[in-house]
C-alpha cells in the first residue's frame, strides 16, 4: 500500500514538473508525457534497430573479425545514420546528457540479456579513453554504457581491465584503411586485474563502446583481451549501416 502511494505521488510530481519544466523527446523534440523518459513512444517504436543480436556472422561481427580478431558474438542496438537518432549520439558526447545515455544503454542491456547468443556474460568492460582525452571530455561514454549493461546481466563493470596506453587522434580524421593502423597496439590489459578475474572464474566478457564504424577501435581493444585468454563478445549502442 505504501509503495503504491509513493508511486502515485511520484507520478503527480512528474506531471506537475512537466507543466513548469516541459521535457522534450531527444529525437524529435516533441513534449514528453509524464510517464515517458528521454524519447517519446513514437520515436521508440521507430528506432532503427539492427536486430544484429539475433543472428551469427552479422555485419557487426564481420567488421571485427575481418580485422583479425575473433569474437564470440557482437551486436549494435540501432543504426547511426538516421535523422534524429544520429543526433542522439552527438547530444551526449558534446552536451553530456547522461540521463539519455543511461536510458539507451538500458535498452541495449535488456535486448542482450534476453538473447541466448550473449548468455553467460560474466563481466562488462568499456572501451577506455586515453587519460588525457578522458580529462578533456570529463567522462568516458563507454563507462556509462557498461554500467547500465552490467546491471541488465547482473554482473560488474570493470573499467580498468583494459587501458589506452597510447594517445591516438580521433578516428573521424582517418579513412577506412587508416583507422586500423591508427589504433593498432594502443590498448593493453591490466595484468593484475586479469589474473584476479581469472581466479574468480571470470572468463566471458562483454566489451562495449558507443558507435561502431569500421570496427577498428573495438577490434584493437578486444585483441589484448583475447590474447589474455578471455572469451570476448562486443556490443555498441549504434552502428554505421554502410561504410
Amino acid at each position: 500500500m505504501q509503495g503504491r502511494i509513493l508511486n502515485l505521488f511520484g507520478r503527480d510530481v512528474r506531471a506537475l514538473s512537466d507543466i513548469f519544466f516541459p521535457r522534450q523527446c531527444s529525437v524529435c523534440g516533441t513534449f514528453l508525457d509524464y510517464d515517458q523518459k528521454q524519447i517519446c513512444g513514437e520515436c521508440l517504436a521507430d528506432m532503427p534497430l539492427t536486430y544484429s543480436w539475433d543472428y551469427p556472422d552479422n555485419f557487426v561481427e564481420r567488421r571485427i573479425i575481418d580485422k583479425g580478431v575473433y569474437v564470440e558474438a557482437a551486436a549494435s542496438l540501432f543504426f547511426y545514420r538516421y535523422e534524429g537518432f544520429s543526433q542522439v549520439i552527438r547530444t551526449f558526447k558534446y552536451q553530456g546528457n547522461t540521463a539519455l545515455w543511461r536510458f539507451l544503454s538500458a535498452q541495449l542491456g535488456d535486448v542482450l540479456a534476453r538473447c541466448p547468443r550473449f548468455s553467460g556474460i560474466e563481466a562488462v568492460v568499456p572501451v577506455p579513453l586515453h587519460p588525457l582525452k578522458r580529462y578533456r571530455r570529463g567522462f568516458n561514454q563507454a563507462e556509462i554504457i557498461a554500467a547500465e549493461v552490467a546491471k541488465a546481466f547482473g554482473v560488474k563493470s570493470y573499467p580498468h581491465l583494459v587501458r589506452k596506453r597510447r594517445y591516438t587522434k580521433t578516428q573521424t580524421a582517418f579513412g577506412t584503411g587508416e583507422r586500423t593502423s591508427n589504433v593498432r597496439g594502443s590498448f593493453k590489459v591490466t595484468a593484475r586485474m586479469a589474473v584476479r578475474l581469472k581466479r574468480q572464474g571470470i572468463c566471458r566478457v562483454l566489451l562495449v563502446d558507443d558507435v561502431l564504424t569500421t570496427g577498428a577501435t573495438v577490434a584493437a581493444a578486444a585483441e589484448p583481451l583475447v590474447k589474455e585468454g578471455f572469451k570476448v563478445s562486443v556490443a555498441t549502442l549504434a552502428s554505421v549501416e554502410q561504410l
